[in-house]
Formats: C-alpha cells, sequence, structure tokens
C-alpha cells in the first residue's frame, strides 16, 4: 500500500509540474505582488503539493479515526449480539413454555419418581 500511494502522490506531483511548465498564460498573485515566468510555475507547484500533502494528512487522520470508530461500533454489536442471542432464547423459551406444559408435567413426575426410589435405596443403605 504504501508503494502505490508513493507512486500516486508522485504521479500527481508530476502532472502538476507538467501543467505549471506548460501554462504560459498564467500568472500567480502572492501578498499582491504579480509573479511571472519562472517563479510563477516554482511557486505554483510548491502550493498545490503543499495542499495535497494537507489533504493527505487529513485524510490519513480521518481513516484511522474511522476505523477506531467502526472497530469500537463492531465490538458494541457483537457484545450485542451475545447478550441479544441470550435473551432471545429466553423469550423463545417463556414463548414456547404453554406448549411444553404437558411435557414439563410428564419430566417432573419421572424426576420425582426417580428421586424418591434414590430416598429409598439410601434409606435402605443407611438401614443396613
Amino acid at each position: 500500500m504504501k508503494k502505490i500511494l508513493t507512486f500516486v502522490l508522485i504521479l500527481v506531483l508530476a502532472c502538476l509540474f507538467l501543467d505549471k511548465i506548460g501554462a504560459s498564460d498564467m500568472h500567480m498573485q502572492f501578498n499582491g505582488d504579480d509573479f511571472d515566468g519562472p517563479l510563477e510555475w516554482l511557486f505554483g507547484l510548491v502550493f498545490a503539493s503543499g495542499g495535497l500533502l494537507i489533504a493527505l494528512i487529513a485524510l490519513v487522520c480521518a481513516a484511522m479515526v474511522v476505523g477506531v470508530v467502526v472497530a469500537g461500533v463492531g465490538m458494541f454489536m457483537v457484545a450485542g449480539v451475545v447478550l441479544g442471542g441470550g435473551v432471545l432464547v429466553l423469550v423463545l423459551l417463556a414463548c414456547s413454555a404453554p406448549v411444553l406444559l404437558p411435557l414439563l408435567v410428564i419430566a417432573a413426575v419421572i424426576w420425582l419418581l426417580s428421586s424418591r426410589s434414590r430416598k429409598q435405596a439410601r434409606a435402605h443403605r443407611a438401614g443396613l
């Protein structure tokens, strides 16, 4: 990525340089003074590349800020999906409880009978 960015920056500066050299009908004003001739394209090139450099720095800073913000929002979204998934399971279980009530009654009866037989087995062992 660094090589591509460097190449693109050099290409843009070269295009600006060639544009400034070939432009003979332009003149530049700096602090009220008119610049003509060789200083014109030199000042134009310096100021244009300075503006591009400032824009490049601003874009890199904006990209870093956006990356940090998106990463933070992504972490909150993953946490929300995890917590929301747990809540969703509880909501689905609560909604399906009336449907599962007959199965729950049967499971409770089986659990009661098995715990009763375990208590009797423990009492029988304790008595021996």
